[in-house]
């Protein structure tokens, strides 16, 4: 095993003390339990205990120190050592996933052993699919932790100094955590096909899990700089979209474009506000242009054009096949198809006004300024119009109202992207004369 990250991070993840002290606790844990049951189903209780055990350890605690690996290293400036060193990513990537939650992973595999022994002994259906659940949804947890905190570090350093974005992964976990215990005895509908809740959550964490350490890996390869070409991130929203396709009642291709719609909407906002946006970037994007150099232009595009791209061509196969659609087949069905081509235009018009705000000439603060004014632009000034009884200047702000023609809401929200194109063009005029 030739890799020293991962041996690196085992010297700082264990000790003398911490080998013997993690067996010994779990250990008297499953001791007492054993002495204290009182109802004669101890196995039971093992399975149970265990089980939110393991979340503890390689859930909640291994998230901690997945979140840690590069948030110190990031605070401590020790990552720009690491980045000149001769280390491959994807060696780099499972020296870290891995590494930093060995000791997680060494008393969380004890605790799969006494689910499994217990499980078995209690007569617990499905157990050898619970046990790698438990692992995927870990794997899932740690490696998006690496992923969004090296992917935020290029843009926000405060939020590393702040600790990252592990927070955000705690509550992720304790919002899956009561699905996951609650484990529903039906079946799970998707795309017509009846599957084992049990096999519906393994496949489903495996699926995941893997694309969060493909995800992991990516970034790490940008970290490192070795250029990727942006396919992976519109590829993960077709493949969400898919995934979350299968669950609609009924089925059917409209409710599949207008998921991968929203989808691609949502994915393209969270990329537009979590990577750099500066003038300097979108320059050296025009020069590569200029040479016709292709390959390097898509390795320096940002991520959020690519969703973007794809929530157009979503919003266009919508119109396309509205005319297949029968009423009354899905929830999603039901939403009118002019609408789609609308909420792709609304991106594109929040996308140039925060490049409007980036292509300043202090633009420190611009995420931040771009996001106060979307919210009084899509929130605040269509609901004062609406509490005013102003329901056409409410309509001009947000125009998804169900009376109106929907094509006017295309028309509406055109004129609204042409303005924002107009200011970006002369915000890049004027920067060019500086």
């Amino acid at each position: 095993m030739n890799n020293p990250e991962f041996k690196r991070n085992l010297w700082l993840s264990f000790s003398r003390h911490r080998l013997i002290g993690m067996p010994s606790l779990l250990g008297l844990t499953f001791l007492a339990l054993t002495f204290t049951d009182q109802q004669g189903e101890v196995a039971g209780s093992l399975y149970n205990v265990s089980i939110w055990l393991f979340i503890f350890i390689v859930w909640v605690w291994g998230a901690r120190n997945a979140n840690a690996t590069i948030v110190d290293e990031l605070r401590d400036h020790t990552w720009d050592q690491q980045r000149m060193s001769a280390l491959d990513p994807w060696t780099m990537t499972w020296g870290k996933l891995f590494g930093s939650t060995s000791f997680n992973w060494y008393g969380g595999l004890m605790c799969l052993m006494v689910v499994a022994i217990s499980g078995f002994g209690a007569g617990k259906p499905d157990v050898i699919a619970t046990l790698l659940t438990l692992c995927a949804v870990g794997v899932l947890l740690h490696a998006s932790l690496i992923a969004l905190n090296l992917h935020t570090s290029r843009f926000e350093s405060r939020i590393i100094q702040r600790g990252g974005l592990g927070w955000l992964m705690i509550v992720l976990v304790f919002i899956f955590m009561p699905a996951f215990a609650l484990q529903p005895a039906q079946s799970v509908t998707w795309w017509g096909m009846e599957i084992d809740h049990a096999a519906f959550w393994l496949g489903s964490s495996l699926l995941f899990a893997g694309c969060a350490t493909f995800a992991a890996w990516r970034v790490v390869c940008n970290a490192l700089q070795v250029r990727t070409l942006p396919w992976a991130w519109p590829a993960f929203a077709c493949i969400l979209a898919f995934y979350l396709g299968g669950l609609v009642p009924g089925g059917g291709i409209q409710p599949l474009l207008v998921i991968g719609l929203l989808v691609s909407v949502t994915m393209s906002y969270i990329a537009m506000f979590t990577e750099p946006n500066t003038l300097l970037r979108w320059r050296k994007l025009r020069l590569l242009q200029e040479r016709q150099d292709s390959r390097g232009w898509l390795e320096h595009l940002p991520l959020w054009p690519t969703t973007l791209a794809l929530g157009f061509l979503f919003a266009f196969l919508i119109l396309l096949t509205a005319h297949d659609v029968q009423p009354g087949v899905g929830s999603m069905a039901l939403i009118e198809a002019p609408h789609a081509l609308t909420i792709a235009l609304m991106l594109l018009r929040d996308t140039c006004i925060l490049l409007f705000f980036a292509f300043a000439p202090n633009a420190k603060r611009a995420a931040g300024t771009a996001m106060l004014y979307l919210v009084v632009l899509n929130l605040l000034l269509p609901f004062l119009a609406g509490v005013a009884g102003l329901d056409l200047v409410r309509y001009f702000f947000l125009p998804f109202e169900g009376e109106y023609d929907p094509w006017s809401s295309v028309l509406v929200m055109t004129i609204h992207t042409g303005i924002a194109i107009g200011l970006v063009n002369w915000r890049l005029r004027n920067s060019e004369q500086l």
